[in-house]
């Protein structure tokens, strides 16, 4: 999707209002919600709802609802909406708003209600794009007395304002659903915001600050005007948190350790995460009968995704979309003159890698420490590539003094080697020298297994850089985040024969990535995602999962529906078409291959998917301001 279109929810919602303000014909309401099962019928419980996103429980027939742009929480008692329990302000440009709703798990004898909300800035609700604070977005807790919600606690603060250089204001990938799991921990969805940071697997930013980002990208260069490319606060997103219900970091989290090890402020954030490299997703629910959590995720113009998330995945963005075997699909399409453009302009998708192996060794990916760091150079590893049997290895070893040692070492014939650095960047990009590894400005030449260079540094071989200071720690704290390299000089390469990333090589990362449970080869655009977890429907439904659409554009807002495995852990397909998990659509919003997994059609934008108290499934429609209810005849 080029940087001029807006994100599907957002698309929608400005193509409903202007066909409003102007008369244009409108497919909403056009027809009714209908099943594929003619044993199912659909009613509607309430409507007349402003942009309904979510949707809570608080009785057998009574219900809270969220209004996206209104900032309301309405009550619906019965099928009659009887009161506001709260209205904040909120700003709901694009896809921003009140967005999600999550009873504490002890909920009513614990009356706490959470809430995920874009705040406005100017204390009334706002669309507009720029009255936002910086750290816009937020889950708060709300007490429930039985007829109001009040304020009490503020658990996180996220990324809300978005304003890059060289491409007009943004308000997307916002995420907003928030869930409890079975293990009493919050879980939220906070899409990527924009950023390019390392939670987008690009491990020193996008390399790229100033548009047109056409060149060569560079190292040690932040995201964008506010920091990054580490999780700072501004650049803690795409990502899915977990938190404990008071908003502190749970012990057992995945990357506990490896947040420590980092320190700071980044490292803290680190500590929350539960997973990362998320583009952006409406639909998050945990499975009632494995208790595993599943996301379905938006892809720009290629690979939705549909994923079972387990602690510390990296689901791959924004270096993969779809399984990593089709890395030259998810290329050739978003570098297509139809679709060009992964949003964001300084991180352009000519910067995808060609090959599956290349896109896996671009993955950020997170160590509890590394004490020991490696790189084997080559001339491909060059940023431009080089044609040579030249090669070389390095190795380096942190010493409980805090120095550091090295060894270079030959592997292939190497003509008039004048320098050899450690510089500051990412893979794929070039970045300034601050440490020297060797030096001979006349030339020297090595065969395979000669010693290039040996020895031990401290700070005060470090060199300073902007945003860099010069110390062993810093630098190792770098190689632990896989933002340095190693990089060999000749006569004849004067900017670099031979180049390796250097990456921890006495441990294994903590973080894995994970290729998605089900994909559609061009999106599909999912919104909400649910579980039947009752008999109601029939037997063949318990334990289906339900996924809604975030545009009308496929059947006026259609229901697919999964069934799991019998270890709940891989979609069960009956297609052949399906074996390999992917539907080859044959465009966006194109249903070929994935026939077999209509459940629904005409339920608009449906941005949130429940099983009710009586076992029945409730689905929320944004764009039909309704919520309907699914019922055996």
């Amino acid at each position: 999707m080029n940087s001029q279109k807006c994100s599907n929810l957002a698309l929608h919602l400005t193509c409903t209002f202007l066909a409003a303000l102007f008369g244009l014909p409108s497919m909403l309401n056009a027809q009714s919600p209908s099943l594929v099962d003619p044993n199912l019928r659909v009613r509607t419980v309430v409507e007349n709802l402003d942009q309904p996103t979510s949707m809570a429980f608080i009785g057998p027939n009574d219900l809270l609802v969220l209004e996206k742009a209104t900032g309301k929480v309405q009550r619906v008692v019965n099928g009659v909406l009887t009161s506001t329990v709260l209205d904040l302000a909120v700003n709901s440009f694009s896809e921003r708003g009140l967005l999600g709703i999550a009873l504490h798990p002890d909920f009513p004898s614990n009356p706490s209600i959470y809430l995920y909300w874009t705040e406005s800035s100017t204390g009334v609700d706002s669309s507009q794009s720029q009255d936002v604070p910086l750290l816009g977005n937020r889950v708060d807790k709300f007490i429930w007395n039985g007829s109001i919600l009040t304020q009490d606690a503020n658990l996180i603060h996220l990324r809300a304002f978005q304003e890059d250089a060289g491409q007009a204001p943004r308000g997307n990938h916002d995420g907003g659903v928030i869930r409890f799991g079975p293990d009493g921990k919050l879980y939220i969805y906070m899409g990527d915001n924009g950023r390019r940071g390392q939670m987008q697997n690009l491990p020193d930013g996008p390399g790229c600050i100033t548009p047109p980002c056409t060149g060569i990208p560079q190292g040690n260069l932040p995201d964008d005007q506010f920091g990054g490319p580490e999780p700072d606060n501004a650049h803690l997103t795409g990502v899915i948190l977990r938190l404990n219900d008071d908003g502190t970091t749970p012990s057992d989290n995945p990357f506990v350790l490896a947040g420590t090890v980092r320190g700071g402020e980044a490292g803290a954030n680190l500590q929350k995460v539960f997973a990362y490299g998320i583009r952006n997703g409406f639909g998050m629910a945990f499975d009632p009968v494995s208790g595993k959590l599943w996301e379905a995720q938006n892809g720009d113009d290629s690979f939705t995704e549909v994923n079972l998330v387990e602690p510390a995945t990296n689901l791959g963005w924004i270096q993969i979309m779809g399984p990593v075997s089709r890395i030259a699909q998810f290329k050739a399409i978003e570098t297509s003159p139809e679709f060009f453009g992964l949003q964001q302009i300084r991180w352009p998708p000519t910067n995808i890698a060609d090959t599956p192996e290349e896109a896996l060794a671009r993955l950020f990916m997170v160590f509890d420490g590394g004490d020991q760091f490696a790189a084997g150079l080559t001339g491909s590893g060059e940023v431009p590539p080089v044609v040579t049997d030249a090669g070389a290895t390095a190795h380096f070893v942190l010493n409980p003094d805090g120095t550091l040692s090295f060894e270079l070492r030959a592997t292939g014939p190497i003509e008039n080697a004048i320098a050899a650095h450690v510089h500051l960047g990412g893979r794929g990009q070039n970045g300034p020298v601050v440490l020297f590894l060797f030096s001979n400005p006349a030339g020297q030449d090595f065969q395979p297994g000669d010693l290039i260079a040996s020895g031990t540094v401290d700070d005060s071989d470090v060199i300073p850089r902007p945003g860099f200071t010069p110390t062993i720690a810093n630098l190792v704290n770098r190689m632990r985040q896989g933002r340095t390299y190693s990089n060999l000089h000749t006569i004849a390469f004067p900017g670099g024969e031979i180049r390796g990333q250097n990456i921890v090589s006495d441990r294994a990362p903590v973080s894995r990535y994970s290729d998605p449970e089900f994909s559609w080869k061009f999106e599909v655009a999912p919104a909400g995602l649910g579980f039947i977890s009752s008999g109601a429907l029939g037997s063949q439904y318990q334990g289906d999962m339900i996924v809604g659409a975030a545009r009308t554009t496929l059947l006026g807002g259609n229901l697919f529906r999964f069934n799991l495995s019998g270890n709940r852990r891989k979609i069960a397909v009956d297609d052949p078409r399906l074996e390999d998990r992917v539907a080859d659509n044959l465009t966006k919003f194109d249903i070929t291959e994935s026939e077999s997994l209509l459940f629904g059609t005409n339920f608009g934008i449906g941005t949130d998917i429940h099983t009710g108290p009586n076992g029945n499934l409730f689905v929320v429609s944004l764009s039909n301001g309704a919520i309907y209810e699914i019922f055996r005849r």
